[in-house]
């Protein structure tokens, strides 16, 4: 009767140390998955201006603004 109650005891702690597991590696996925998304909507909706100024006629310059958005990097080339 003794060794039935060990065995007992010792699988009730691995099953309490496979549900600690569990939620770990859910919240894990659930990290990852976040930082994911937060990557994807950075890139589909980050767009940089630069702005310069070409020639000064008189006392107005005269500038240029040039646009980069994420679908001109060169790793995408590859993809699309």
């Amino acid at each position: 009767m003794a060794l039935e109650n060990g065995e007992k005891v010792e699988v009730a702690e691995a099953k309490a140390k496979a549900k600690k597991k569990d939620w770990i590696v859910l919240s894990l996925r659930v990290v990852a998955f976040f930082a994911t998304a937060s990557a994807t909507l950075l890139m589909a909706l980050n767009k940089q201006t630069k702005t310069f100024v070409v020639a000064n006629v008189g006392s107005t310059p005269i500038t240029a603004t040039l646009a980069a958005k994420f679908n001109q990097t060169p790793a995408f080339v590859y993809v699309s």
